[in-house]
C-alpha cells in the first residue's frame, strides 16, 4: 500500500546564479548559495522552472564537500599530475591555473564520488585565437573524451572560445563506464578523474580563486526561456541521493558554456 502525507515538506528557492556564485569561502566551508541539507525524508517530486532569458540546461545540484575531491596541474610532457589541492579550495585570487600556455596541458579534478558539476570562480581569463579545449574521464583503460553532445553544459571547447571571468560551470551526466585512476604520475587511483586539457594552447593561461565540484542528481537538456521543466516524480519510494552530498541546489547555463549570460532558475522540492 501506498501512503502519502498530507502536509508535505517543501523546499523552495530562486538561484540568480549559474550554480553558487562567487562565494569564495575559505576550505571546508560551504557556501550558503549550495541550498538546503539533504532532507531525513525521502524527496518524492522535483519540481523547475527556467526563467533565463535563453534557452538552458539544469539540474537539481548536489555538492560534494571539499574533503572529498582533490585537484592539481596536468603537464603532457612527462604525464605528471601536480597537487595544488590548497588553491583550489582556499579563496587565494588567482592561485589555481586551470591550463598553461603550452599545447595538453590543463588540470585534474578527482572525486571520492562519480561527479559531473564542476563551478569555477575565474579570475583571469584565458587569452588566445587559437585556444581549443578537451575534457576526459578515466574508464579503466584510457582518457576518453566526453563530447560536446555529451555535455550539459560545455567547457570552453571551440577555437578562441575563452574562460572568462566570473563564475563558469560545467555540467554533465557521469558516465556509466567513469573507473577511478588514470594513467600518469601523481593521478589518484582511488578517485573519478577528469581531465581538462587545451588541446591549442592560449597566449595567456587561465587562473581560478576558488573551485566546487558536486553532481547532477537529475538533470533537463535545453529547457527553453520562461518554461517549467517536465515535473519529476518518485514517488513511492523517493529520489535516490548520491553517497557523498551534502547540499542541495540547483545550477542551469546555457549549452555552450558562458560567465556572461544572465541565468535564474526557480526549484521546488516536496518530500
Amino acid at each position: 500500500m501506498t501512503t502519502s502525507r498530507i502536509n508535505p515538506s517543501r523546499y523552495r528557492v530562486l538561484n540568480a546564479y549559474h550554480w553558487l556564485g562567487q562565494p569564495a569561502t575559505a576550505v571546508n566551508v560551504i557556501p550558503a548559495s549550495a541550498g538546503a541539507t539533504v532532507p531525513s525524508d525521502q524527496i518524492m517530486r522535483v519540481y523547475m522552472q527556467n526563467i533565463s532569458a535563453g534557452t538552458v540546461s539544469l539540474c537539481l545540484a548536489g555538492l560534494f564537500p571539499d574533503s572529498a575531491w582533490t585537484a592539481g596541474q596536468w603537464v603532457a610532457v612527462g604525464t605528471t599530475l601536480t597537487d595544488d589541492t590548497t588553491d583550489a579550495q582556499d579563496a587565494g585570487t588567482n592561485d589555481f591555473p586551470i591550463n598553461t600556455t603550452t599545447i595538453n596541458d590543463g588540470h585534474i579534478i578527482g572525486c571520492t564520488y562519480p561527479f559531473g558539476l564542476v563551478s569555477y570562480d575565474m579570475t583571469t581569463a584565458t587569452i588566445g585565437a587559437a585556444l581549443a579545449g578537451i575534457i576526459e574521464y578515466w574508464n579503466g583503460a584510457a582518457w576518453t573524451e566526453i563530447a560536446e553532445t555529451g555535455m550539459l553544459v560545455d567547457i570552453p571547447r571551440g577555437v578562441g572560445v575563452q574562460w572568462a571571468t566570473g563564475e563558469l560551470i560545467i555540467m554533465f551526466d557521469p558516465p556509466a563506464d567513469w573507473a577511478v585512476g588514470g594513467s600518469g604520475t601523481g593521478v589518484s587511483a582511488t578517485k573519478y578523474n577528469l581531465r581538462y586539457a587545451s588541446s591549442a594552447a592560449g597566449t595567456t593561461a587561465g587562473l581560478a580563486r576558488r573551485i566546487y565540484v558536486g553532481v547532477p542528481i537529475t538533470s533537463w537538456r535545453n529547457i527553453a526561456t520562461l518554461t517549467e521543466a517536465s515535473v519529476r516524480d518518485y514517488s513511492p519510494n523517493g529520489l535516490s541521493i548520491p553517497d557523498g552530498v551534502v547540499r542541495i541546489g540547483c545550477a542551469a547555463n546555457l549549452a555552450a558554456g558562458t560567465v556572461s549570460t544572465v541565468v535564474a532558475t526557480n526549484l521546488e522540492i516536496v518530500y
